[in-house]
Protein backbone atom coordinates (compact mmCIF):
# COMPACT_ATOMS: atom_id res chain seq x y z
CA UNK A 1 0.00 0.00 0.00
CA UNK A 2 1.42 3.30 -1.06
CA UNK A 3 2.78 5.76 1.93
CA UNK A 4 0.54 9.54 2.41
CA UNK A 5 4.64 10.86 1.02
CA UNK A 6 3.83 9.04 -1.98
CA UNK A 7 0.22 9.50 -3.07
CA UNK A 8 1.12 13.17 -2.21
CA UNK A 9 4.33 13.58 -4.36
CA UNK A 10 2.28 11.65 -7.30
CA UNK A 11 -0.44 14.14 -7.03
CA UNK A 12 1.88 17.24 -7.09
CA UNK A 13 3.33 15.55 -10.29
CA UNK A 14 0.20 14.74 -12.16
CA UNK A 15 -1.31 18.28 -11.27
CA UNK A 16 0.36 20.23 -14.13
CA UNK A 17 -0.41 18.08 -16.76
CA UNK A 18 -3.86 17.79 -15.74
CA UNK A 19 -3.86 21.59 -16.08
CA UNK A 20 -2.10 21.56 -19.60
CA UNK A 21 -4.58 18.67 -20.76
CA UNK A 22 -7.26 21.47 -20.43
CA UNK A 23 -8.12 24.22 -23.23
CA UNK A 24 -5.66 26.87 -21.63
CA UNK A 25 -3.36 26.22 -24.73
CA UNK A 26 -3.55 26.47 -28.48
CA UNK A 27 -1.45 24.30 -31.31
CA UNK A 28 0.17 24.85 -34.46
CA UNK A 29 0.10 22.62 -37.40
CA UNK A 30 1.40 22.37 -41.10
CA UNK A 31 3.03 20.87 -43.76
CA UNK A 32 6.42 21.47 -45.36
CA UNK A 33 6.74 21.20 -49.59
CA UNK A 34 8.45 22.23 -52.36
CA UNK A 35 7.72 24.62 -55.12
CA UNK A 36 6.01 21.86 -56.95
CA UNK A 37 3.71 20.69 -53.91
CA UNK A 38 5.80 17.73 -52.94
CA UNK A 39 6.29 17.29 -49.24
CA UNK A 40 9.44 17.74 -47.45
CA UNK A 41 10.45 14.73 -44.58
CA UNK A 42 13.16 16.19 -41.95
CA UNK A 43 12.81 19.47 -42.50
CA UNK A 44 13.62 21.33 -39.18
CA UNK A 45 11.24 23.47 -37.87
CA UNK A 46 11.67 26.04 -34.93
CA UNK A 47 9.06 27.64 -33.23
CA UNK A 48 9.75 31.40 -31.37
CA UNK A 49 7.47 33.36 -28.97
CA UNK A 50 8.14 36.55 -30.01
CA UNK A 51 7.52 38.24 -26.71
CA UNK A 52 9.49 35.64 -24.42
CA UNK A 53 12.15 34.13 -26.56
CA UNK A 54 10.98 30.54 -25.75
CA UNK A 55 12.08 28.20 -28.55
CA UNK A 56 10.08 24.86 -29.53
CA UNK A 57 11.69 22.49 -32.07
CA UNK A 58 10.62 19.59 -34.32
CA UNK A 59 11.28 17.85 -37.20
CA UNK A 60 8.62 17.42 -40.45
CA UNK A 61 7.69 13.38 -40.73
CA UNK A 62 7.69 11.74 -43.71
CA UNK A 63 3.95 12.99 -45.21
CA UNK A 64 5.63 16.43 -43.95
CA UNK A 65 3.64 17.39 -41.48
CA UNK A 66 4.32 19.11 -38.27
CA UNK A 67 2.51 20.06 -35.25
CA UNK A 68 3.48 21.79 -31.81
CA UNK A 69 0.94 21.00 -29.01
CA UNK A 70 0.10 22.44 -25.80
CA UNK A 71 1.80 26.07 -26.41
CA UNK A 72 0.60 29.18 -24.66
CA UNK A 73 -1.89 31.54 -26.98
CA UNK A 74 0.81 34.04 -28.00
CA UNK A 75 2.29 35.72 -31.41
CA UNK A 76 5.31 33.34 -33.19
CA UNK A 77 8.07 33.25 -34.99
CA UNK A 78 7.82 29.90 -37.51
CA UNK A 79 12.00 29.42 -39.04
CA UNK A 80 12.13 26.52 -41.33
CA UNK A 81 15.24 24.81 -42.85
CA UNK A 82 15.92 21.94 -45.06
CA UNK A 83 19.02 20.48 -47.30
CA UNK A 84 19.20 22.26 -50.69
CA UNK A 85 16.50 24.46 -49.77
CA UNK A 86 16.20 28.44 -48.62
CA UNK A 87 15.90 29.38 -45.25
CA UNK A 88 12.24 30.26 -44.92
CA UNK A 89 11.12 32.76 -42.01
CA UNK A 90 7.11 33.11 -41.20
CA UNK A 91 6.15 35.90 -38.64
CA UNK A 92 3.00 36.84 -37.30
CA UNK A 93 1.89 33.43 -36.72
CA UNK A 94 -0.58 33.63 -34.20
CA UNK A 95 -1.30 30.72 -31.90
CA UNK A 96 -5.18 31.28 -30.53
CA UNK A 97 -6.70 29.71 -27.54
CA UNK A 98 -8.94 26.66 -28.38
CA UNK A 99 -8.62 26.66 -31.62
CA UNK A 100 -5.33 25.17 -33.89
CA UNK A 101 -3.66 27.34 -36.11
CA UNK A 102 -2.90 25.95 -39.49
CA UNK A 103 0.55 27.28 -40.92
CA UNK A 104 1.97 25.49 -44.23
CA UNK A 105 5.63 26.46 -45.42
CA UNK A 106 6.68 26.27 -49.13
CA UNK A 107 10.47 26.32 -49.32
CA UNK A 108 12.28 27.98 -52.33
CA UNK A 109 14.64 25.99 -54.19
CA UNK A 110 18.93 27.42 -52.99
CA UNK A 111 21.37 27.38 -49.93
CA UNK A 112 20.36 27.90 -46.31
CA UNK A 113 22.25 30.81 -46.02
CA UNK A 114 19.51 32.80 -48.61
CA UNK A 115 16.32 33.85 -46.50
CA UNK A 116 12.71 34.01 -47.72
CA UNK A 117 10.68 36.17 -44.62
CA UNK A 118 6.55 35.76 -45.22
CA UNK A 119 4.11 37.30 -42.90
CA UNK A 120 0.99 35.54 -41.60
CA UNK A 121 -2.07 38.02 -41.92
CA UNK A 122 -4.44 37.59 -38.99
CA UNK A 123 -7.48 37.48 -41.29
CA UNK A 124 -5.89 33.94 -42.33
CA UNK A 125 -5.21 33.17 -38.78
CA UNK A 126 -9.21 33.93 -37.15
CA UNK A 127 -10.35 31.22 -39.98
CA UNK A 128 -10.46 27.91 -39.06
CA UNK A 129 -9.95 25.03 -40.92
CA UNK A 130 -8.62 22.33 -38.85
CA UNK A 131 -11.73 21.34 -37.16
CA UNK A 132 -15.87 21.55 -37.12
CA UNK A 133 -16.02 23.68 -34.19
CA UNK A 134 -17.80 27.02 -33.86
CA UNK A 135 -17.05 29.74 -32.63
CA UNK A 136 -15.66 33.42 -31.88
CA UNK A 137 -11.89 34.09 -30.83
CA UNK A 138 -11.94 37.97 -28.80
CA UNK A 139 -8.14 39.17 -28.70
CA UNK A 140 -6.66 41.55 -26.42
CA UNK A 141 -7.20 44.59 -29.11
CA UNK A 142 -10.95 43.77 -29.12
CA UNK A 143 -11.15 43.39 -25.50
CA UNK A 144 -9.68 46.90 -24.54
CA UNK A 145 -11.46 48.73 -27.78
CA UNK A 146 -15.28 47.39 -27.63
CA UNK A 147 -17.56 49.46 -25.03
CA UNK A 148 -18.45 47.27 -21.90
CA UNK A 149 -20.97 48.53 -19.37
CA UNK A 150 -18.51 48.94 -16.29
CA UNK A 151 -15.64 46.96 -18.03
CA UNK A 152 -17.31 43.82 -16.78
CA UNK A 153 -16.10 41.55 -19.40
CA UNK A 154 -18.98 39.31 -19.09
CA UNK A 155 -21.38 41.41 -21.42
CA UNK A 156 -18.06 39.63 -24.67
CA UNK A 157 -19.15 36.32 -24.32
CA UNK A 158 -22.84 36.53 -25.18
CA UNK A 159 -21.99 38.43 -28.76
CA UNK A 160 -21.67 34.93 -30.75
CA UNK A 161 -23.89 33.69 -33.29
CA UNK A 162 -27.11 31.85 -31.16
CA UNK A 163 -25.90 32.83 -27.53
CA UNK A 164 -27.73 34.49 -25.12
CA UNK A 165 -27.03 37.01 -22.37
CA UNK A 166 -28.54 34.76 -19.97
CA UNK A 167 -25.98 32.12 -21.02
CA UNK A 168 -28.53 29.90 -23.27
CA UNK A 169 -26.24 29.02 -26.35
CA UNK A 170 -27.79 27.49 -29.46
CA UNK A 171 -30.36 25.79 -27.58
CA UNK A 172 -28.42 24.55 -24.97
CA UNK A 173 -29.25 25.16 -20.72
CA UNK A 174 -26.50 27.59 -19.04
CA UNK A 175 -25.96 24.49 -16.71
CA UNK A 176 -24.72 22.26 -19.82
CA UNK A 177 -22.13 25.15 -20.59
CA UNK A 178 -18.33 24.68 -19.08
CA UNK A 179 -15.97 27.99 -18.89
CA UNK A 180 -12.51 27.53 -17.90
CA UNK A 181 -9.92 29.95 -17.49
CA UNK A 182 -6.04 29.49 -18.00
CA UNK A 183 -7.53 25.93 -18.07
CA UNK A 184 -8.67 25.80 -14.42
CA UNK A 185 -12.90 25.30 -14.56
CA UNK A 186 -14.50 28.27 -13.19
CA UNK A 187 -18.16 27.05 -13.03
CA UNK A 188 -20.38 27.14 -10.07
CA UNK A 189 -20.25 23.86 -8.56
CA UNK A 190 -23.21 24.28 -6.36
CA UNK A 191 -25.89 25.31 -9.04
CA UNK A 192 -23.85 23.53 -12.12
CA UNK A 193 -24.42 26.81 -14.02
CA UNK A 194 -21.53 28.44 -15.89
CA UNK A 195 -22.56 31.78 -14.01
CA UNK A 196 -23.25 32.65 -10.43
CA UNK A 197 -25.98 35.48 -9.01
CA UNK A 198 -24.81 38.70 -7.44
CA UNK A 199 -25.42 38.14 -3.69
CA UNK A 200 -25.34 40.07 -0.54
CA UNK A 201 -23.56 43.22 -2.85
CA UNK A 202 -20.96 40.80 -3.50
CA UNK A 203 -19.81 43.13 -6.76
CA UNK A 204 -16.79 40.92 -7.53
CA UNK A 205 -18.89 38.38 -8.95
CA UNK A 206 -21.85 40.04 -10.40
CA UNK A 207 -23.51 43.70 -12.18
CA UNK A 208 -26.20 45.61 -10.68
CA UNK A 209 -27.37 47.50 -13.86
CA UNK A 210 -29.17 50.69 -12.14
CA UNK A 211 -30.91 51.54 -15.38
CA UNK A 212 -32.88 48.07 -15.82
CA UNK A 213 -32.66 47.77 -11.84
CA UNK A 214 -32.05 44.17 -12.32
CA UNK A 215 -28.84 41.49 -11.47
CA UNK A 216 -27.13 39.77 -14.13
CA UNK A 217 -24.46 37.36 -13.35
CA UNK A 218 -21.03 36.54 -13.94
CA UNK A 219 -18.18 33.51 -13.09
CA UNK A 220 -17.09 33.03 -10.00
CA UNK A 221 -14.26 34.60 -10.50
CA UNK A 222 -13.87 38.23 -11.38
CA UNK A 223 -12.81 38.91 -14.72
CA UNK A 224 -10.47 41.95 -15.15
CA UNK A 225 -10.65 43.59 -18.51
CA UNK A 226 -6.90 44.33 -18.68
CA UNK A 227 -5.69 40.57 -17.63
CA UNK A 228 -7.56 39.00 -20.01
CA UNK A 229 -5.22 37.98 -23.16
CA UNK A 230 -7.68 36.22 -25.10
CA UNK A 231 -10.56 34.11 -24.78
CA UNK A 232 -12.91 31.86 -27.42
CA UNK A 233 -16.86 31.16 -27.52
CA UNK A 234 -17.12 27.36 -28.71
CA UNK A 235 -20.96 27.12 -29.53
CA UNK A 236 -21.14 23.89 -31.62
CA UNK A 237 -19.26 20.99 -32.22
CA UNK A 238 -16.92 20.98 -29.61
CA UNK A 239 -13.72 18.82 -29.59
CA UNK A 240 -13.07 16.24 -27.04
CA UNK A 241 -10.39 18.07 -25.39
CA UNK A 242 -12.90 21.24 -24.99
CA UNK A 243 -14.12 19.45 -21.68
CA UNK A 244 -17.43 17.84 -20.24
CA UNK A 245 -19.82 19.78 -21.35
CA UNK A 246 -22.25 19.31 -24.24
CA UNK A 247 -23.15 23.01 -24.39
CA UNK A 248 -20.91 26.04 -25.04
CA UNK A 249 -17.26 26.06 -24.12
CA UNK A 250 -15.91 29.33 -23.05
CA UNK A 251 -12.01 29.21 -23.08
CA UNK A 252 -10.40 32.14 -21.09
CA UNK A 253 -6.46 33.19 -21.09
CA UNK A 254 -4.77 35.73 -18.99
CA UNK A 255 -2.05 37.57 -19.60
CA UNK A 256 1.27 36.95 -19.08
CA UNK A 257 4.78 39.12 -18.70
CA UNK A 258 7.46 39.29 -21.58
CA UNK A 259 10.95 40.38 -22.19
CA UNK A 260 9.29 44.08 -22.50
CA UNK A 261 7.80 46.49 -19.70
CA UNK A 262 4.14 47.11 -20.73
CA UNK A 263 1.64 49.04 -18.79
CA UNK A 264 -1.72 50.34 -18.91
CA UNK A 265 -4.45 52.31 -16.67
CA UNK A 266 -7.75 53.60 -16.78
CA UNK A 267 -10.72 55.15 -15.18
CA UNK A 268 -14.13 55.34 -16.08
CA UNK A 269 -16.93 57.87 -14.70
CA UNK A 270 -20.52 57.48 -15.08
CA UNK A 271 -22.81 60.28 -13.34
CA UNK A 272 -26.41 60.52 -12.66
CA UNK A 273 -26.97 62.63 -16.19
CA UNK A 274 -26.30 59.34 -17.82
CA UNK A 275 -29.39 57.29 -16.39
CA UNK A 276 -32.76 57.49 -17.50
CA UNK A 277 -35.39 58.09 -15.13
CA UNK A 278 -37.57 55.22 -13.39
CA UNK A 279 -40.56 55.31 -15.49
CA UNK A 280 -42.84 55.11 -12.22
CA UNK A 281 -40.78 58.23 -11.27
CA UNK A 282 -41.84 60.05 -14.27
CA UNK A 283 -45.60 59.32 -13.70
CA UNK A 284 -45.95 60.01 -9.71
CA UNK A 285 -47.70 63.03 -8.38
CA UNK A 286 -45.32 65.04 -7.88
CA UNK A 287 -42.72 63.78 -9.91
CA UNK A 288 -39.55 61.93 -8.09
CA UNK A 289 -36.13 62.69 -9.88
CA UNK A 290 -33.75 59.81 -11.36
CA UNK A 291 -32.36 57.45 -9.11
CA UNK A 292 -28.29 58.39 -8.28
CA UNK A 293 -26.24 56.80 -9.98
CA UNK A 294 -22.18 57.50 -9.72
CA UNK A 295 -19.90 54.98 -10.96
CA UNK A 296 -16.47 54.84 -10.95
CA UNK A 297 -14.35 51.93 -12.38
CA UNK A 298 -10.54 52.07 -12.25
CA UNK A 299 -7.73 49.41 -13.31
CA UNK A 300 -4.10 49.22 -13.70
CA UNK A 301 -1.35 46.74 -15.20
CA UNK A 302 1.86 46.40 -15.12
CA UNK A 303 4.16 43.06 -16.48
CA UNK A 304 7.60 42.77 -17.17
CA UNK A 305 10.87 40.46 -17.29
CA UNK A 306 11.99 39.16 -13.75
CA UNK A 307 14.97 37.55 -15.68
CA UNK A 308 14.91 38.28 -19.31
CA UNK A 309 13.87 35.11 -21.43
CA UNK A 310 13.35 32.86 -18.04
CA UNK A 311 11.21 34.19 -15.42
CA UNK A 312 8.44 37.26 -16.00
CA UNK A 313 5.72 38.47 -13.94
CA UNK A 314 2.31 40.27 -14.56
CA UNK A 315 -0.14 42.29 -11.88
CA UNK A 316 -3.81 43.40 -12.30
CA UNK A 317 -5.71 45.48 -9.79
CA UNK A 318 -9.36 46.45 -11.11
CA UNK A 319 -11.91 48.56 -8.83
CA UNK A 320 -15.48 49.88 -8.72
CA UNK A 321 -17.01 52.26 -6.74
CA UNK A 322 -20.66 52.98 -6.53
CA UNK A 323 -23.09 55.20 -4.85
CA UNK A 324 -26.13 54.05 -6.44
CA UNK A 325 -30.40 54.82 -5.53
CA UNK A 326 -33.15 52.71 -6.55
CA UNK A 327 -37.03 53.85 -6.58
CA UNK A 328 -38.43 52.29 -4.12
CA UNK A 329 -43.00 52.51 -3.37
CA UNK A 330 -44.66 51.72 0.24
CA UNK A 331 -48.39 51.66 0.98
CA UNK A 332 -48.90 54.44 3.49
CA UNK A 333 -52.44 56.17 4.68
CA UNK A 334 -54.15 58.98 2.76
CA UNK A 335 -54.99 61.92 4.51
CA UNK A 336 -58.54 61.19 4.69
CA UNK A 337 -57.87 57.97 6.95
CA UNK A 338 -55.65 60.46 9.60
CA UNK A 339 -58.51 62.28 10.28
CA UNK A 340 -61.04 59.36 10.67
CA UNK A 341 -62.73 58.91 7.78
CA UNK A 342 -63.10 55.39 6.03
CA UNK A 343 -63.73 55.28 2.71
CA UNK A 344 -65.56 52.21 0.89
CA UNK A 345 -67.23 50.99 -2.16
CA UNK A 346 -70.55 49.08 -2.29
CA UNK A 347 -72.56 47.24 -4.99
CA UNK A 348 -74.46 49.31 -7.16
CA UNK A 349 -72.41 52.15 -5.79
CA UNK A 350 -71.37 54.81 -8.49
CA UNK A 351 -69.44 56.44 -6.08
CA UNK A 352 -67.18 55.58 -3.08
CA UNK A 353 -69.32 56.07 -0.08
CA UNK A 354 -67.49 57.17 3.63
CA UNK A 355 -67.91 56.85 6.91
CA UNK A 356 -66.87 60.10 9.06
CA UNK A 357 -65.31 59.97 12.53
CA UNK A 358 -68.44 60.97 13.98
CA UNK A 359 -70.23 57.57 12.82
CA UNK A 360 -67.28 55.42 13.60
CA UNK A 361 -67.66 56.82 17.48
CA UNK A 362 -71.05 56.35 17.54
CA UNK A 363 -70.79 52.51 16.27
CA UNK A 364 -67.67 52.07 18.42
CA UNK A 365 -69.06 53.96 21.77
CA UNK A 366 -68.36 50.98 24.02
CA UNK A 367 -64.62 51.07 23.13
CA UNK A 368 -64.26 54.16 21.53
CA UNK A 369 -61.70 55.55 18.51
CA UNK A 370 -57.97 55.58 19.55
CA UNK A 371 -56.67 58.86 19.40
CA UNK A 372 -53.58 57.84 19.68
CA UNK A 373 -53.69 55.48 16.01
CA UNK A 374 -55.41 58.92 14.36
CA UNK A 375 -52.38 60.48 15.36
CA UNK A 376 -50.05 57.96 14.35
CA UNK A 377 -52.06 57.97 10.86
CA UNK A 378 -52.39 61.48 10.13
CA UNK A 379 -48.67 62.33 10.74
CA UNK A 380 -47.39 59.03 8.30
CA UNK A 381 -50.43 60.60 5.54
CA UNK A 382 -48.62 64.47 6.29
CA UNK A 383 -45.11 63.00 6.47
CA UNK A 384 -45.16 60.30 3.12
CA UNK A 385 -48.06 61.91 1.18
CA UNK A 386 -49.03 59.28 -1.45
CA UNK A 387 -47.97 59.87 -4.92
CA UNK A 388 -47.98 56.50 -6.44
CA UNK A 389 -51.32 54.54 -8.11
CA UNK A 390 -49.74 51.41 -8.23
CA UNK A 391 -49.89 50.41 -4.36
CA UNK A 392 -52.66 50.48 -2.35
CA UNK A 393 -56.18 50.30 -2.60
CA UNK A 394 -56.98 53.72 -3.34
CA UNK A 395 -60.01 54.83 -0.92
CA UNK A 396 -57.83 54.86 2.20
CA UNK A 397 -54.27 54.15 1.24
CA UNK A 398 -51.81 54.39 -1.42
CA UNK A 399 -48.45 54.50 -2.58
CA UNK A 400 -45.77 56.77 -2.11
CA UNK A 401 -42.70 56.48 -4.20
CA UNK A 402 -39.03 57.51 -3.39
CA UNK A 403 -35.53 57.25 -4.40
CA UNK A 404 -33.77 55.19 -1.51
Amino acid sequence: MASPRLLLLATMLLAPALLFSQTGTSSIRGTISDPQGRVISGATITLTNVATNAVRTTKSSESGDFTFELIMPATYRLEVEASGFKRNVVENVKALIGKPTEANVSLEVGVAAEKVEVSATAQQALVNTEDATLGNNFEAIQIQQLPLEARNLVDLLSLQPGATREGYVTGARADQSNVTLDGVDINNAQTGNADVPLENNTLQVGQLDADRQDITTGPVLRLNSEAIEEFRVTTANGNANTGRSSGSQVNLVTKSGTNSWHGAASEFYRSTGFTANDWFNNHAQPQVPRTALVRHTFEGALGGPIKKDRAFFFYDYAGRHDASGASVVQVVPLPSLGQGTINYTYSGGAQPASLSLAQLQQAYSATGINQAALDALAAAAARYPANDTTVGDGLNTGGFRFNA
